[in-house]
């Protein structure tokens, strides 16, 4: 550079290494540092000290912001001066970048105008489903089930095995009352799982397949050693079916969310556009 930045530090800090708080808020208005012009004072500092700092981090502090901003003041001088042939590009795009601003910003304004506290209903969010659920394909096995884990030795075994199979209600309040007493293991899948993953709760073999338990009716049981699992698969989806409203919903309803958004912004735009035309306020000359 043919013009060295003048740099001037004014550390005005150091008489309070001896006290036990720094004093916040500060007296005057000083110079901090300067360079080439562009000034770093006192009031634009206080915020940087948390309340109870010692005299001796203050200044520590003080003088690592300063190091940084002087340093980035340079690097935003010695860039402004190669890139001044591109001056008017950086322009264009910082520009453009406070349109893109503006622009969302304005978007946002008008969907918290339009919208009370929200952008759908679930009945809204289950039409959109059924009007595409031929969109909504699975790509793996998804199940629903539940595991028992008992000791092979345990003598009711089969007290188990006809309670899970059992849809009563008052029959499953039995199980579980079953399983606590005993502290067996009781795993309840009630939402929508990888198949994959409800066989990491069997004593499954990793290379092989078990396709075949999706189809098996009733209460299943492989046994590991001298522990004995039952299980039983409620409800199954294979690849390639068609995926269940549960499942995807959230992808449903962020699809919903920025179909209603569009919509609302589409709308708000017409009214001004509309506006400007009968206020006369848009020259058109194609």
């Amino acid at each position: 550079m043919t013009n060295r930045p003048k740099i001037v530090l004014l550390f005005l800090l150091l008489l309070t290494v001896g006290c036990k708080e720094f004093p916040n808020p500060f007296e005057g208005d000083r110079v901090l540092a300067k360079v080439d012009g562009v000034t770093l004072r006192m009031m634009d500092v206080q915020s940087i000290f948390p309340r109870g700092i010692s005299g001796e981090d203050s200044v520590q502090l003080l003088e690592t912001y300063v190091d940084r901003w002087v340093r980035d003041q340079l690097k935003l001088q010695e860039a402004t001066r190669i890139f001044r042939s591109s001056e008017s590009n950086i322009e264009r795009l910082v520009e453009q970048y406070r349109n893109t601003l503006l622009t969302h910003k304005f978007e946002q304004y008008c969907i918290d105008q339009a919208t009370g506290d929200s952008l759908y209903t679930e009945t809204d969010l289950q039409s959109y489903y059924l009007q595409h659920r031929g969109e909504y394909i699975l790509d793996r096995d998804i199940v629903k089930g539940t595991v028992v884990v008992c000791p092979d030795n345990y003598r009711q075994k089969s007290k188990i095995k006809e309670l899970l199979g059992s849809g009563s209600k008052e029959k499953k309040e039995d199980l579980k009352a079953i399983c606590e007493k005993n502290e067996f293991s009781l795993q309840e899948v009630t939402e929508w799982t990888d198949f994959s993953d409800f066989l990491t709760l069997l004593p499954a073999k990793r290379n092989e397949r078990y396709d075949n338990l999706l189809k098996q009716q009733g209460v299943q049981e492989m046994v590991d050693g001298n522990m004995h699992y039952y299980f039983l698969i409620a409800d199954y989806r294979t690849a390639g079916m068609q995926s269940p409203y549960e499942r995807v919903k959230d992808v449903v309803r962020w699809v919903v969310i920025n179909q209603r958004k569009a919509e609302i912004v589409k709308a708000y735009e017409d009214s001004v556009y509309q506006q400007a035309l009968t206020e006369k306020n848009i020259t058109i000359n194609l």
